[in-house]
């Protein structure tokens, strides 16, 4: 493989990340700016995944298997790498700040933002991502040790989204969930208590005061960045203690239709889910969506998360859902 001085990144509609580097980042907090910069260098470094993914399928049934440096004796040898980002490209609209964006930068190159498994101890080493950045106003520039290229490289497993996503997220956990959420792509569901979730994603058990917290503060907001801007998403519900995750492909689930507000995506999402768990037939559908149309999707939404029996379906829902309406007159 021909030797690379320095990585700059490339328009991408997807972007593949690294079973061993997914791991790591489901577990880390990451800013947003952090998450633009690592998908820069993901949209960098493409070429190269599908080139090293392209050679191990063809000595899959070799004896021969090559060694990661076997592949990148270019540059491995050196030890480091250097990414150039243009900064139109980490931040199109201007909405960050240059010191934020450095920052970021430097809270990159701290050794605790990075753990490897080190087989030599059979253990782990603190790392840092980035070394030695610098920017001025064009660009920013910084060197990847080859430990952690080979951490981002290594895509025998992998999984890929939308580059697109992080810039158009609102909150950083947005992400981190959709990482989490890949492993049971194939799947497509998922049941999992509360406090096992939050173990998986590494957040501290009191963070959100109860399953109920976490509902409403972490899952809703995921939820809509998810169904607005990117091609896979998911419903889910919850039972005291325990969410079951339904996942589903966003283009799949509106088909063609294009939503003018994100209230009437959120209506439909809801009808699309509604009419799977509930059994409900076109004239219930339709009944259930003018009931969110007059009530407004975040009102009705919160009178629809009181308890309504679970084996209720089709006709008897809907009855179950105008008597709740009732009580909650006035």
């Amino acid at each position: 493989m021909n030797s690379i001085k320095s990585f700059i990144p490339k328009h991408r509609k997807k972007v593949l990340i690294s079973k061993d580097f997914r791991e790591i980042l489901i577990t880390q907090n990451t800013s947003i700016i952090e998450q633009r910069i690592i998908v820069m260098i993901l949209s960098a470094i493409k070429d190269q995944q599908s080139e090293l993914l392209s050679i191990k399928q063809s000595l899959k049934n070799r004896e021969t298997q090559l060694s990661f440096d076997d592949y990148y004796e270019g540059w491995a040898n050196q030890g480091l790498v250097e990414f150039i980002i243009p900064l139109a490209q980490l931040n199109p609209q201007h909405f960050m700040k240059n010191s934020a964006i450095q920052e970021a930068l430097v809270n990159m190159t701290n050794i605790n933002w990075m753990r490897l498994k080190d087989e030599k101890i059979n253990g782990y080493k603190a790392v840092p991502f980035i070394l030695e950045p610098s920017w001025n106003h064009k660009f920013i520039y910084f060197k990847m040790d080859k430990a952690v290229m080979k951490n981002l490289l290594n895509i025998s497993q992998y999984y890929s989204f939308l580059k697109e996503l992080i810039n158009k997220t609102s909150v950083s956990n947005t992400l981190r969930f959709l990482l989490w959420l890949l492993k049971f792509k194939k799947i497509k569901q998922v049941t999992k208590e509360y406090e096992q979730i939050l173990k998986e994603l590494n957040i501290p058990a009191n963070k959100y005061e109860g399953s109920y917290r976490f509902d409403r503060d972490f899952l809703k907001r995921v939820k809509v960045d998810l169904d607005a801007y990117n091609d896979l998403s998911f419903n889910y519900s919850r039972k005291e203690d325990v969410f079951q995750f339904v996942l589903y492909y966003t283009k799949e689930s509106i088909g063609n239709k294009e939503f003018p507000t994100l209230e009437s995506l959120q209506i439909d999402r809801a009808l699309n889910y509604l009419k799977i768990k509930r059994k409900l037939n076109e004239k219930q559908i339709r009944i259930m969506k003018d009931l969110f149309e007059i009530r407004d999707y975040n009102t009705f939404s919160k009178i629809l998360k009181r308890k309504i029996d679970n084996h209720l379906y089709g006709e008897d829902y809907i009855k179950a859902v105008f008597k709740l309406l009732e009580k909650t007159k006035g």
